[in-house]
């Protein structure tokens, strides 16, 4: 299904994040041109500063706007947004951990288990997103409600930058 304007701009920070995602699960990049490291304590970094700079504002914007549209109009909405939210909660605490650590190999000497969790995680919560939430919502949603979905979004990210990598 064609994602509805209001939708597209989390649609293409998606993208970004299941290419952050791959990079965590594979501990490298498909793009030989990336400029991706092989080690992993500044592979965190680079995690830590994607969630800092981009995947934390996409929360914040998900959970402000978007959610709560889902969890009053789409069937079972409240159940699949509080596991969205929950998800979000691990992430979030996963970042903050690696940061008090700073994600070195002496300070989390299971670093590859965590970013290869957390890049589990973040593409299987993606993936939740686009195939069952977004769709279910342009199902079911009005049209009103996307178009005010779509000029929340706008102003919000007016205010900050959009997902880069």
């Amino acid at each position: 299904m064609k994602r509805h304007p209001g939708l597209v701009p989390l649609s293409r920070e998606h993208h970004h994040g299941l290419v952050m995602a791959e990079r965590l699960v594979l501990g490298r990049s498909t793009n030989p041109r990336a400029d991706w490291p092989s080690d992993r304590a500044e592979q965190a970094r680079r995690l830590i500063d994607f969630f800092e700079t981009d995947l934390g504002s996409h929360f914040d914007a998900e959970e402000a706007h978007v959610f709560p549209v889902a969890a009053r109009d789409v069937a079972d909405g409240d159940r699949l947004v509080r596991a969205l939210i929950d998800d979000h909660e691990a992430m979030r605490a996963i970042v903050r951990a690696l940061a008090a650590g700073d994600a070195g190999p002496a300070a989390l000497p299971d670093l590859d288990a965590r970013l290869h969790a957390f890049g589990e995680r973040l593409r299987r919560h993606i993936r939740v997103e686009e195939r069952e939430l977004f769709e279910r919502m342009q199902a079911e949603c009005s049209p009103e409600a996307l178009r005010e979905i779509e000029a929340r979004l706008a102003a919000h990210e007016a205010r900050g930058p959009t997902c880069r990598l």
